[in-house]
């Protein structure tokens, strides 16, 4: 299990934050019941309630939380100015991939189903994570010569914000034929590193 950071671990709230996200991220959401999480945490389910008002809303207390260290971790990725631009891209690449492989695929499904506000949450991130952050990070290879000149930047951020509305997106995968499927690795780790050094290393100064 990948603890949850924070200051006051010891606190009721945030060892709820902390079980609950390993309950969902192996889980998925319908199989997480409110009763067993309690159990789990040796509190009554009408303690439980006293910190969040239902399964739905823990989920999307648990997706919030993790997105915000992830977006800390790129932030701090980000600006690190010294440091290799390529290194410093496969890293961000990873880092997104890495935490993103965490959430497996059937609660992906579960959220899209189940829980809107949370999915929109998850499409929010994925917005901001193309245009603003791979935006910057394609910017400042530009300025240090790592990126062709020639290349528009603008349209690789729009090709990789549109690709990852898509290729995560239970619903548009399955309509993908099964033999086109059986040529990718489609974890959220691989889709992220590959879709982003796939763009990437078409920009790069030969």
């Amino acid at each position: 299990m990948h603890p949850i950071n924070m200051e006051t671990i010891n606190t009721p709230k945030a060892l709820i934050l902390q079980e609950a996200q390993y309950q969902f991220f192996d889980q998925g959401y319908n199989k997480v019941l409110m009763a067993d999480l309690a159990k789990k945490l040796g509190m009554s389910k009408k303690t439980l309630y006293q910190y969040f008002r239902g399964k739905e809303e823990l989920l999307h207390a648990v997706i919030k939380h993790y997105l915000e260290e992830l977006q800390h971790d790129v932030e701090h990725l980000l600006q690190q100015e010294e440091a290799d631009f390529t290194y410093k891209a496969e890293q961000v690449f990873r880092t997104v991939g890495q935490r993103f492989a965490r959430i497996n695929g059937q609660l992906l499904t579960d959220i899209r189903k189940h829980a809107p506000k949370t999915w929109q949450l998850l499409q929010q991130y994925r917005t901001e994570a193309a245009f603003k952050r791979f935006k910057t990070l394609l910017e400042e290879g530009n300025r240090k010569g790592f990126i062709r000149k020639s290349a528009n930047i603008s349209l690789a951020v729009l090709l990789y914000a549109s690709a990852l509305e898509k290729i995560l997106d239970p619903e548009f995968i399955s309509q993908v034929p099964p033999e086109l499927m059986k040529d990718i690795n489609y974890t959220p780790s691989a889709v992220y590193e590959g879709l982003a050094n796939l763009i990437f290393h078409g920009l790069l100064e030969k």
